[in-house]
């Protein structure tokens, strides 16, 4: 039987409205938190990346 890999389940970075939609807010307010510096981001080129691990951490430093 051939083995069959499992896909990943969680990205290693996501674009703006990739983060929003797994936040559950819109991407004005993702692009907020960058602009503050409250949720660091990665440029590639033109484009913006945030990455799994740093929304995981600025999620949970979001919590009361």
């Amino acid at each position: 039987m051939k083995a069959v890999s499992k896909p990943l389940t969680e990205k290693l970075a996501y674009r703006m409205k990739e983060a929003a939609e797994q936040v559950g807010c819109c991407e004005r307010l993702i692009w907020g938190f960058i602009k503050s510096g409250e949720l660091k981001a990665a440029r590639l080129g033109r484009s913006v990346r945030i990455m799994h691990d740093e929304l995981v951490r600025f999620l949970e430093s979001r919590q009361g």
